[in-house]
Parts: C-alpha cells; structure tokens; sequence
C-alpha cells in the first residue's frame, strides 16, 4: 500500500516592496539615530561676538555723554544740536485753543549762531504759540523776536553753564548711561540662550553621570566668562556716568 507524504505548502516569495520596506525602515532607523549628533550642530555662541556688542554700547553711550558734557557753557556749529536737544526736547507747543501739544520740530527748525539760537517757524502764524510754550517750559529760557532775521523767528539767547542747564544734560548723561546698560544686559541674556543651545546640543547623553558633569562644568565656566564681560562693561558706563557727574556738579 503506497504511503502518501502531507503535501507543505509551496513557500511564497518574499515581495520586493517588502524588502524595500524593511530597507527603507532600515535607513530611517539609522538616519534618525544620527540625526542629533553633537558633530552636525553649529554653535550658536561666539563670546567675542558678545563682547563686542557691548563694547559698541559703550562706546556710543561715551560719544553721546562727552557730547553732553561738552556742550556744556556753549553753543557752536559742533554741538548745538546736543545742547538743542537737551533744553528744547520736552517744549510741547499747542497752536491754538484745545489743540494737541506737539514736540517743537513739528512747529520749527533750530539754528545757532555764536551763543544765541534762532528757532524759525513753518508758518509765522505758530511763533506766539512756540514762545509761549518755551516761557511755559520753564528752562529759564527767553525767547526774543527777531523781525531782522524774517518773519517767524525768535531769538533765544543761552545762558552759560546755569543750574536748570546742568540738571537737564545731567538727566540726559543718566538716560543715556541707563540706555547703553540695557543693551549690555540684552546682550548678555541672548548670549545665555545662546550657551543653553551649544551646551545641551554638545553633551546629549544625560543619563551617564560623566557627561552630565562635563556638561555642567561648561556650563558654568562659560556662564562665568560672560558674567565677567558684562561687569566689565557695565563699570565702564559706570565710570562714564561717574566722570560726567564730577564734570557737571562739581
């Protein structure tokens, strides 16, 4: 009697989108495994970089407070508009009953000449509203006619070195010295954004003890460089401010 063997099913072929599939996954898999590797990322800070900003802020916040200081007792071709500025810049003028007080540019130009400023107006229609704003300002200023010069000008003699012009570049010498501070502090906040980046994209594996402390060690020392630009700068706006202090009041 013949002995029938059970007939095993035919083996199927493996597709060739499978194997694509798995190949593909494969390549993903290997892709993403590399995907965060510290040797791919830039880094973000540069500390001379930073440092250079704030020596920038600095130097701007000198110029314009040697400016100030120098402006000081005198009006010439050099310095008017800074001494223009400092006692003129808060004289709002409102051209008629109920209208809105503007900033005096938008009413008239400023000229110098020797020690006495000529203030033209756009329309000759405005100079009683300009003069009057400029005795309302109190700045121990007195605006004069000056009917020679044209229609629409006034004279305003400056008074050497007195209090109220002392007290306003003072104030100015401050504004700017808390202006060139800000900066310096923005600088260094977007620097620390900057180090979190490079530190945390350097050292991935925070698990293994090793590397975490190295991390943190970076971290620190690094936190440690820029803390010491910024007081570095920050004293120099301080002697800044310090040095106009000593010129103006004393």
């Amino acid at each position: 009697m013949a002995v029938h063997q059970p007939m095993l099913p035919a083996a199927q072929p493996l597709s060739t989108s499978c194997v694509l599939a798995k190949k593909k996954g494969g390549k993903h898999a290997e892709k993403t495994s590399h995907a965060a590797s510290p040797a791919d990322v830039e880094p973000q800070l540069d500390l001379d970089e930073t440092a250079k900003h704030m020596s920038s802020s600095v130097a701007r916040c000198r110029e314009s407070v040697q400016a100030l200081v120098g402006s000081l007792g005198r009006v010439d071709p050099s310095t008017y508009d800074v001494l223009t500025a400092a006692l003129l810049d808060d004289v709002r003028v409102a051209a008629g009953k109920g209208a809105k007080a503007e900033p005096l540019h938008n009413f008239a130009t400023v000229g110098v000449r020797d020690s006495v400023l000529l203030i033209t107006a756009y329309e000759p229609s405005t100079l009683k509203h300009i003069e009057k704003a400029i005795y309302a300002a109190n700045k121990d200023l007195t605006p004069e006619p000056a009917p020679e010069e044209g229609e629409g000008v006034l004279y305003v003699h400056v008074p050497k070195a007195t209090g109220e012009t002392r007290k306003v570049i003072v104030q100015k010498c401050v504004s700017e010295c808390e202006h060139a501070k800000a900066a310096v502090r923005s600088a260094r906040q977007a620097a620390q954004k900057r180090l979190k980046h490079d530190t945390d994209a350097k050292i991935l594996s925070k698990n293994e003890s090793q590397k975490e402390a190295k991390k943190v060690r970076l971290l620190v020392a690094t936190d440690l460089k820029l803390e010491d630009i910024t007081k570095k700068h920050t004293s120099q706006i301080d002697q800044v401010s310090a040095d106009a202090h000593k010129r103006l009041l004393h």
